[in-house]
């Protein structure tokens, strides 16, 4: 018999990728998720805001536990182990594209 539980979607994100990143982790919950709508947005990019992201989808009876794991999912990533002052090499790049690179426009031109 086909198992007729309506799908409830948990959350959505912006690409395939971080959708799947969750649902692995649902998954990892003992979760069963279901990624939708990711061949849309990765072919049709511009349909991703009008169709809402790629969502992530559980059946009726985990919605709850989802919930929470999706909160605890997103708080994992905000406190995730980053630096606590930004790097700062634009200067170096900067310095280096200007030493590297502008000599290689003015010069590297032929005549035709």
């Amino acid at each position: 018999m086909v198992d007729l539980n309506p799908m409830i979607t948990i959350a959505t994100f912006p690409s395939a990728e971080e959708a799947h990143m969750f649902r692995s982790f649902l998954g990892s919950r003992e979760i069963e998720g279901f990624v939708q709508d990711e061949f849309t947005c990765q072919n049709n990019w511009l349909y991703t805001s009008a169709i809402g992201g790629v969502r992530v989808q559980v059946n009726e009876d985990d919605v709850e536990a989802a919930g929470v794991l999706y909160q605890e999912y997103m708080e994992s990533l905000r406190s995730g182990p980053y630096p606590m002052a930004p790097v700062r090499v634009w200067p170096i790049v900067a310095m280096v594209s200007l030493v590297i690179g502008l000599p290689l426009l003015i010069f590297g031109r032929r005549k035709y």
